[in-house]
């Protein structure tokens, strides 16, 4: 893990600071099937810690993440994990509260796979990834109050948590399916909401082909 506290001792620090935040950290432990849920709760846990810290609940989630980085508590690469408007926690935490979550999805370096956020094993994949480096934040803003003698280091994760975030436009979305949007009737007369809508629900005409050859290979080798 990069050398980062586990979850279980970072819940332990975080009670002492409050039993609210340690309780909903370990609140977390029970949710964790449902990745979106997951990661929303954990990004509203991320900003409201900061929102403690700097006594500032008016301000939004960019505002108090920079207060909390000008008071030296957060390394500048911790801050541009979380305040990176492309890539960022920021952007992630914007894409779950205001955006179509059909647009987006995550790939990681050295991987072609296209991981859509609206799918739970992904979700729950990215929790994975992204969860322990966020546990030790709030381990850090936690114990900065209190008497504890605690090193919390997350940069050397950070720069190992190699990911983008991918934009899709519901035509990529069809023809990564392997339908041509151009044979759809109708398809431009839909809105953008309908046409991810519709994009998202349609079967994988891929992955079903190679489910239909394979069971043809099958038969014809019995």
């Amino acid at each position: 893990m990069d050398n980062l506290h586990h979850k279980s001792a970072v819940i332990d620090h975080v009670w002492l600071y409050s039993r609210y935040f340690g309780n909903q950290l370990a609140y977390l432990k029970e949710i964790e099937e449902n990745g979106s849920a997951s990661l929303v709760y954990l990004l509203n846990l991320l900003e409201n810690i900061h929102k403690t810290y700097v006594d500032d609940y008016e301000s939004n989630f960019q505002s108090v993440v920079k207060a909390t980085f000008e008071t030296g508590l957060l390394t500048q690469i911790e801050y541009e994990f979380l305040n990176n408007k492309i890539n960022g926690i920021r952007k992630l935490r914007n894409i779950f509260a205001h955006a179509n979550l059909s647009q987006f999805s995550f790939q990681f370096e050295n991987d072609e796979t296209i991981y859509p956020l609206t799918e739970n094993d992904n979700c729950q994949l990215l929790y994975s990834k992204i969860s322990d480096i966020i546990f030790n934040i709030i381990l850090k803003i936690a114990i900065a109050p209190l008497n504890i003698d605690l090193t919390v280091n997350t940069d050397a994760a950070i720069k190992n948590l190699k990911y983008k975030i991918v934009t899709l436009t519901p035509e990529d979305i069809l023809l990564d399916k392997g339908i041509d949007p151009l044979t759809l009737s109708d398809w431009g007369a839909l809105t953008s909401s309908e046409k991810y809508r519709h994009a998202e629900n349609v079967s994988n005409v891929n992955v079903l082909a190679h489910i239909f050859s394979a069971i043809a290979n099958e038969q014809k080798n019995t």
